[in-house]
């Protein structure tokens, strides 16, 4: 078994406005702050400038990620600033912000395109600019996570950075700034921490330790998410589903994700569906698919999202209609035909499910017609 966490995660309520010093106590003295725009002018981000001014730590302010990672974005952005001048990169956002900031600090050193680094291990050494993550949503598990998405539009689908040696330096996660998060982007990024849970606990490569960090970020998801939705100023909520974001992440990175996750690159390319409502969509149906080789997990799953009747023996109709109603009382509904699906995609998307490097983790492979019936119940 192998279990990385190279980055140093430090949690609390406040503890943005600690994050000057931070830098600075890492010898830090000119940051690249990569934010959205958007956050700036809702004063999200105000408690991190604040700290950098008492500090004395120099930044320049990139609020220009207001989309999803994308080649084209990244390239605007590499076009369009100097990265030459700054000895670290501070993320104060959400899981594209944190993406995209450590796609900088990478072609920052190495130079190249973003598809460069496409797969496994293609980072040819570590990075010598430190990544801070101050992640202002509870999802992607981006600050602690040795990932990072894009979407390639030319190619009409996603795909993954994965190194070790791209897991931001320190990890700053603070309930209070996730407070300003509307209803709509709480329910996407949840759902996406809650798959990243479930995903790696019936992973082929989870194990004592990963699984651990697994039930517990079901656990804790499970009980603050729908508060969270509900009630966006309940801090318990907040914190509940933001611990539970970043240890599903934690077990992520370790034991990997699955199916679900490899149906959302491809779909996440073709369509304009968020990531989290993508895995929502075919969540109920993986585990389902999944679950005549792990139907013992899958049991253990619904028992931790404290659902009636989780037991082994319990009819596998009755788990999966539980797990569509908490995700519809999120408002994660919808089908593939209302984003436009057409039926020559399938084919792409059969092919870019088997091919992303998420999809070899799953505990039950599927053929290409599994595939194309699973997608048929999603359209």
């Amino acid at each position: 078994m192998r279990f990385d966490l190279p980055t140093s995660w430090r949690h609390g309520r406040g503890l943005a406005a600690q994050t000057g010093r931070i830098l600075r106590d890492l010898g830090c003295a000119h940051s690249l702050l990569v934010t959205d725009g958007m956050l700036v002018e809702k004063g999200v981000v105000a408690p991190v400038v604040a700290s950098l001014d008492d500090c004395e730590v120099e930044y320049t302010m990139c609020a220009e990620v207001t989309t999803e990672p994308t080649v084209s974005l990244f390239e605007k952005l590499v076009d369009g600033w100097d990265l030459t001048g700054f000895d670290s990169v501070l993320a104060v956002g959400g899981g594209s912000v944190i993406d995209v900031a450590k796609g900088l600090a990478v072609v920052a050193q190495f130079g190249g395109h973003i598809r460069d680094y496409a797969g496994f291990d293609r980072i040819p050494a570590p990075l010598l600019r430190k990544i801070v993550a101050v992640p202002t949503t509870a999802g992607t598990g981006s600050e602690i996570s040795d990932g990072s998405v894009w979407i390639d539009e030319a190619r009409q689908t996603k795909f993954l950075v994965l190194s070790t040696r791209i897991c931001p330096t320190i990890a700053l996660t603070d309930p209070e700034m996730t407070c300003s998060m509307p209803p709509r982007i709480t329910a996407t990024s949840g759902v996406d921490a809650l798959t990243h849970a479930i995903e790696s606990y019936v992973s082929v490569d989870a194990g004592v330790a990963t699984e651990l960090f697994s039930l517990r970020a079901i656990e804790l998801i499970g009980a603050g998410l729908k508060k969270a939705y509900t009630r966006g100023d309940d801090l318990d909520a907040r914190e509940a589903v933001q611990l539970g974001a970043t240890m599903a992440m934690i077990a992520g990175m370790n034991a990997h994700m699955g199916l679900c996750h490899a149906l959302a690159m491809p779909l996440c390319g073709l369509y304009p569906i968020p990531h989290g409502q993508a895995c929502a969509m075919a969540l109920p149906h993986v585990l389902e698919f999944n679950a005549e080789v792990a139907g013992a997990k899958v049991a253990g799953i619904c028992e931790a999202l404290a659902m009636v009747g989780t037991g082994n023996d319990a009819p596998g109709a009755a788990r999966y209609r539980e797990i569509e109603g908490l995700l519809a009382a999120l408002g994660m509904t919808g089908r593939l035909r209302d984003f436009g699906y057409r039926d020559e995609h399938m084919d792409i998307i059969v092919r870019e499910t088997l091919n992303s490097v998420q999809y070899r983790f799953n505990p039950r492979a599927a053929s290409e017609e599994d595939l194309v019936r699973l997608v048929e119940r999603l359209v």
